[in-house]
């Protein structure tokens, strides 16, 4: 009698990616790869260092699993995860993110070579799904694809995860300590006559800029060109720049301003007066330096009596100090905030904090951290405060 004959159970015994499986399995390391080393120097960051080591760990471990278990639903799951990456990348670079990752980030080494390899392992990945035909898996050809896929994701991930990252290293997202001054601005862009007092304190060189130099004993740092700054600053600063000037136009005038929501707080009196407009819907919505939500519009006063639009002014979550403000570009990027204001009901300003009393009225009620954006190009940068760079060590002039 003829022994029966035995079938191999194709469910339970994996087969070997073909060629086009084992590319994207590659790639998608590689993407890993990079992004676990993004996640890495982002440690002082906890929320952009999760959201790296996150999409690492999901890369690598379906790369693992097209590398072992190859078929079409790990192909459909490699599709949406590195699809995902990539538009993730891509909308960051365009059209800007919100949460952590707010704003429009310029594109870096590190950071393209990640949505490289993600863009690979995409393609791949949806070529994987057309119907399989009969591949020699062990054969020269299929070696030789296999090795150069490996060669090309080594070539471009090694350097990737070498690179600095466009988000910046750790020490640069680091809360640079910073030094408060107290300083005063004319009357003539408040409501109120005088002159106040407000705490201004610059974000600091950060632990990310040079060591070597001394910023405080040296000139202000006005511009996204100095050397002291690093590149990972500098493409930031850049990034905020354009991103808010851009945003900007869509404000041509105050009506447009007001028709946004904004509404004025009653400054800005007087020739040269710089009048803010706050939109009270952007102060709580979670969202930090997001040029789609800017939290303030300042305008200035004009010698014949009309308005231009001067300056975004981006405003942290209430409740913030100055030890939670973001580092963007150190001190080039000089935060500030205002501890003797006091406000009415409607959100205007109604007096100064005097000896502990609000005069002539209202309410005090300090304000969050606040960083300016020009339109232009002032001598002391295009962040600086209205009174000067740094609570005054450069003469502001517009």
């Amino acid at each position: 009698m003829q022994a029966p004959t035995v079938e191999r159970d194709a469910t339970t015994t994996p087969r070997q990616p073909t060629a086009t499986e084992a590319v994207a399995a590659a790639a998608a390391a590689g993407a890993g790869l990079v992004h676990a080393a993004a996640a890495g120097s982002h440690g002082g960051d906890t929320t952009v260092m999760w959201l790296f080591a996150c999409t690492a760990a999901a890369q690598l471990a379906w790369a693992a699993a097209m590398a072992l278990r190859p078929g079409r639903a790990t192909a459909l799951a490699g599709v949406g995860l590195n699809g995902a990456a990539v538009l993730a990348w891509v909308a960051s670079r365009t059209v800007g993110l919100t949460g952590p990752l707010a704003g429009v980030e310029p594109v870096g080494t590190q950071d393209l070579l990640a949505a490289i390899l993600g863009g690979v392992a995409l393609g791949a990945a949806a070529l994987a799904l057309r119907p399989r035909r009969h591949e020699n898996h062990t054969g020269a050809a299929h070696r030789a694809v296999v090795g150069l896929a490996v060669g090309v994701v080594v070539l471009l991930a090694v350097p990737g995860m070498a690179a600095e990252h466009s988000h910046g290293s750790g020490d640069d997202h680091a809360h640079a300590a910073g030094t408060a001054a107290a300083h005063d601005h004319a009357g003539a862009g408040s409501s109120t006559t005088g002159t106040h007092d407000h705490a201004a304190t610059s974000s600091g060189a950060g632990a990310g800029a040079p060591k070597a130099v001394n910023v405080a004993a040296t000139t202000p740092i006005v511009t996204v060109d100095d050397p002291r700054l690093s590149p990972a600053q500098r493409n930031r600063a850049r990034g905020l720049l354009v991103a808010s000037r851009t945003a900007l136009t869509r404000f041509p005038d105050e009506a447009a301003i007001v028709a946004a929501g904004y509404r004025s707080i009653g400054d800005g009196r007087g020739v040269g007066g710089f009048e803010h407009f706050v939109h009270a819907g952007y102060l709580r919505d979670g969202r930090e330096l997001d040029p789609s939500a800017i939290e303030s519009i300042v305008m200035q006063r004009q010698a014949d009596g009309t308005k231009r639009v001067a300056s975004a002014m981006y405003i942290l979550e209430p409740g913030k100090t100055m030890a939670n403000v973001p580092e963007i570009a150190g001190a080039l990027t000089t935060w500030h905030d205002h501890q003797n204001l006091c406000w009415n009901d409607n959100g205007r300003l109604a007096g100064l904090l005097v000896n502990g009393v609000c005069v002539p009225g209202g309410t005090f009620r300090p304000t969050p951290p606040m960083l300016h954006v020009w339109v232009d190009n002032p001598a002391c940068g295009p962040f600086t405060g209205i009174e000067g760079h740094g609570g005054g060590d450069c003469a502001h002039s517009h």
